[in-house]
């Protein structure tokens, strides 16, 4: 979701301090903003939401699927969100979640280990992987002042891997830049300054970051339109000056600022950035085994990292995979066709070399031969279940995030063109067991890890980039227990279909790695 943030300046006089794995830090308070007068509330669910949710039935002789259960699903991701919010208790108020290389990540790994252990699954291992040098943002604040008004922005979140400011940070003229179009641009000088510019989902990406980059701002703030005002953590600006994402409220206190001063003022922008890069850290891959009657192979794979609480991506996909983990293992050995193997992933949201390992790993030529030669389908369990939310909705006053009692439809992908049999089996699951789909399926899986396995292994995924996605507003309330039910239960059934073919049904030559281009 939200191609368009990928990264963001932040302004905030004062914000705590982010510290990096292995050395605890001292949070610092932030003082109340001078001039913020968008404080717009964000919709929370009623107290009896979760009665509320719409729960699909089981399909006629599918009862056996009644085994998997949301409420005991959810319970999962909410203590995922937990080893999160210990992991920011612990020193790091801003630049926190289950974060690769950190303590939060070794404790994700253990209690995922020690659940597959739970559900008696054999071969169970962490298997370490060294980690290049990794980012930390350990400090930063930025404040906006003019006309004897000062605006700390708290929301104020920078773009993974964004360069540092200079030593002493900067103090520059801030520039309003609408959508940060060419025609919002015109005229407007951006060399050594400051440029905010506001976008939205279902905008058209206007290339903002790299335009104001071009133009020579040596600091690129981009507003997240979206109600409220959410720390949103995004992916790599790839521009030399650093970005940062503005929650909305905030964003649009600077630009009434802006608009209030007179003619010949100009607002000023003071923002500090330390970054510290990271090395010799190390991830790891949670491995999990019910063996079946062959040696074929089904994998079914999650990635365990995350931002923030992180609960629907991925606490969500996780608890997905632990389902389908635990309802197998009830099941007796020689009544499961096939071996059944269960990756935790180290995950995708660091960059850069020496980032996202495991898939490095699993993509080796001579893993991948040892590892897959048999596979008959994998499952990349992807934030499978997400609160179904409206943006200012017609006839509501208000600017609010709407929730509703069901979850969002999903992307998806089950095999691709070359394997009608496995889309077939899929799509009828998918609609038998209740999951929304978008009407459509992606000639190529959805952005993720089933990325690196698609090539070479019967592939099915679905996930959806939800309005929470990558905020600090993504709790476990986010990840509604229907949807996880319904999710995991049309896996099952996806993995039992696929269990009365022969292997030769779904294996497909290795397709060639698509092109950069």
């Amino acid at each position: 979701m939200r191609k368009t943030m990928i990264g963001v300046l932040a302004l905030a006089a004062v914000a705590g301090v982010v510290g990096v794995p292995g050395r605890t830090t001292q949070a610092q308070t932030s003082p109340s903003s001078a001039a913020a007068p968008h404080t717009t509330r964000l919709a929370a669910p009623s107290d009896k939401l979760e009665d509320a949710l719409l729960e699909w039935p089981l399909p006629p002789g599918e009862q056996a699927y009644g085994k998997i259960g949301g409420k005991h699903l959810h319970q999962f991701v909410e203590e995922q969100a937990a080893i999160s919010r210990r992991y920011r208790d612990q020193g790091h108020p801003r630049f926190w979640g289950r974060i690769i290389g950190t303590s939060a990540d070794a404790e994700s790994a253990e209690w995922l280990a020690n659940k597959f252990k739970s559900f008696g699954l054999s071969d169970v291992r962490i298997q370490p992987l060294d980690l290049g040098p990794q980012w930390f943002p350990e400090r930063w604040a930025v404040t906006v002042t003019g006309g004897g008004k000062t605006i700390t922005l708290d929301s104020a979140q920078p773009a993974y891997r964004a360069a540092a400011l200079p030593r002493g940070g900067i103090d520059v003229e801030a520039v309003y830049g609408g959508m940060g179009s060419a025609a919002d641009l015109v005229g407007k000088d951006l060399q050594g300054k400051a440029v905010f510019t506001y976008t939205m989902l279902g905008a058209h990406n206007e290339d903002a970051l790299k335009r104001g980059d071009e133009k020579g701002a040596v600091a690129i703030f981009e507003v997240d339109m979206l109600p409220g005002n959410m720390r949103y953590q995004a992916y790599p600006s790839n521009t030399n000056a650093p970005a940062f994402t503005i929650g909305s409220d905030d964003g649009l206190a600077v630009r009434d600022l802006i608009a209030s001063l007179p003619p010949g003022q100009t607002a000023r922008v003071k923002a500090t950035l330390d970054v510290q890069m990271v090395p010799n850290l190390k991830t790891a891959l949670v491995w999990g085994t019910l063996p079946g009657a062959t040696d074929e192979t089904i994998y079914v794979v999650a990635h365990r990292d995350g931002w923030f609480e992180a609960s629907g991506d991925n606490a969500g996909g996780v608890a997905a995979m632990l389902g389908l983990a635990e309802y197998y293992s009830r099941t007796p050995q020689p009544q499961r066709r096939r071996t059944m193997v269960f990756i935790g992933l180290d995950g995708h949201h660091n960059t850069g070399a020496g980032s996202a390992v495991g898939g490095v790993w699993l993509n080796d030529p001579a893993n991948k031969a040892k590892l897959f030669a048999k596979t008959a389908l994998s499952i990349n369990c992807e934030h499978p279940s997400t609160i179904q939310t409206y943006v200012r909705p017609r006839y509501i006053a208000g600017d609010v995030l709407r929730w509703s009692n069901m979850y969002t439809a999903q992307q998806w992908y089950a095999g691709g063109p070359s394997r009608p049999e496995l889309t077939t089996i899929a799509v009828k699951a998918f609609k038998e067991f209740g999951v929304p789909l978008l009407t459509e399926p992606n000639p190529r899986p959805p952005a993720g890890d089933l990325g690196r396995l698609y090539r070479f292994t019967p592939g099915v995924a679905t996930s959806e980039f939800f309005h929470y996605f990558h905020t600090d507003r993504e709790t476990p309330d986010t990840v509604p227990w229907t949807g996880l039910q319904a999710t995991t239960r049309a896996y099952a059934k996806i993995i039992d279909e696929v269990n009365k073919h022969p292997l030769g049904t779904f294996q497909r030559p290795e397709e060639p790695v698509p092109s950069s281009r």
